[in-house]
């Protein structure tokens, strides 16, 4: 069989070499069949080359008991599930497969998992079993499509469904990050610059101002008092603790209910917020949705689950309320149509899709339509936070400069 449309090479040449093993192994056996019949006594008989990989399996030592795992990331974790897609397909075991994937693997984490979920396999457990084991990395959503797959034996279609779940959710996720990436850098660098000016520049004014005698603005006197402030070690002593308390306390009270509540309705009323988060959870939602419900799994089921995949308390309480509609006989489009947050086309194809009996395929095609939003929503932003960005930095700076060259044009004009 030809491999060459196998992208990753590591996986490619794993699977040739396996082919090479095959072939050798039928080679050595035809060779020994012949030494047999011709009944050669004073030799001995030519052993069967042995799989490799389970020779290896059998003689690996007992894995070290199981660490905390640092999570893959979700892009990891989408090609490792579409290189396992696309060995099966090739009618290679899944045992075999894993087997490869824990040789082949750069990320050390899915590595472990490939070879601890091989040897449980090898041991009669199912896959989805062994990767039950870690939850850390593999979602509800995940294992639900894994057991579905395995118990209907489409196990191919479903991590092809899965790969592509992960490839969208991550896309996604890329994209608010890189909006949000831009100011956060440029914030970062303003305030590199207000503590540099504070500790390196301002002293060089405030001796020039001294040697005057002259009393200082207000505005001056404010950036003095703070640059003998930061240079001063005992203020330092005193400054930390405390900022390091209320990071704590911060911190803390951004897990709390009230907090994350409060934070999920005020972004779905900021203009500038409200179209990203509700975009990228519609799309969470009807991808995972999709996927879940064309591989099999009951609809509550996949409800349940897709609600994970909301970011957001508002969607997510919206999400409960369509499983309990539902259980009380409702189609799920009437709640939808009586929730403010949700766009009247959502609910539309909603309905089209449980009136036509189609919903899987209407739902994929909000999740497509909401994905393409998400980036256009993305650009938007973007375009807004940097001209805003830039006004925050030329304002941060032309108050130090008035604030350090106001006492120089107050003597100006009391010379005149």
């Amino acid at each position: 069989m030809n491999y060459s449309f196998i992208e990753d090479p590591k996986i490619r040449g794993a699977l040739e070499r396996k082919r090479e093993e095959s072939n050798s192994i039928k080679s050595d056996k035809k060779l020994n069949t012949e030494i047999n019949n011709k009944e050669v006594s004073n030799s001995t008989k030519i052993k069967v080359k042995k799989n490799k990989k389970f020779e290896s399996l059998k003689a690996k030592k007992k894995l070290d008991p199981k660490k905390k795992l640092k999570t893959p990331s979700t892009k990891a974790l989408a090609i490792a599930t579409k290189q396992l897609s696309s060995m099966i397909r090739t009618g290679l075991p899944l045992l075999e497969a894993l087997n490869i994937l824990a040789e082949s693997n750069e990320n050390k984490t899915l590595k472990y998992i490939f070879r601890d979920a091989s040897m449980g396999i090898s041991r009669g457990s199912t896959f989805v079993s062994m990767l039950e084991k870690y939850p850390e990395v593999f979602n509800e959503m995940y294992l639900a499509l894994v057991s579905a797959g395995e118990t209907a034996g489409l196990l191919p279609d479903v991590l092809d469904r899965e790969a592509g779940l992960l490839e969208s959710l991550a896309k996604i996720k890329g994209q608010i990050s890189s909006a949000l990436a831009y100011p956060i850098a440029i914030f970062t660098l303003t305030i590199a610059v207000i503590i540099i000016m504070l500790v390196f520049v301002i002293p060089i004014f405030v001796d020039m101002y001294a040697s005057s005698g002259a009393d200082l603005p207000g505005l001056t006197q404010i950036l003095v008092d703070a640059s003998n402030a930061i240079k001063d070690p005992s203020f330092l002593i005193k400054v930390i603790p405390v900022l390091v308390i209320l990071i704590f306390f911060l911190k803390r009270q951004s897990k709390t209910s009230s907090f994350i509540n409060w934070r999920d309705k005020t972004l779905l009323k900021l203009p500038i917020t409200k179209d990203l988060v509700t975009k990228s959870c519609l799309a969470n939602f009807s991808r995972t949705l999709s996927a879940l419900n064309s591989a099999g799994v009951p609809i509550l089921e996949s409800l349940t689950i897709s609600k994970r995949t909301l970011g957001n308390k508002v969607f997510q309480r919206i999400a409960d309320k369509m499983n309990t509609e539902i259980q009380a006989g409702q189609p799920i489009y009437k709640v939808l149509a009586t929730e403010e947050p949700i766009p009247i086309m959502f609910t539309s194809m909603f309905r089209i899709g449980e009136e036509t009996g189609e919903l899987s395929e209407m739902v994929n095609k909000l999740a497509d339509f909401y994905e393409d939003e998400v980036s256009t929503s993305v650009k938007s932003l973007t375009s807004i936070l940097e001209p805003l960005m830039i006004v925050f930095v030329a304002g941060v700076v032309a108050f130090i400069l008035v604030a350090m060259y106001l006492p120089m044009f107050n003597m100006m004009s009391t010379v005149s």
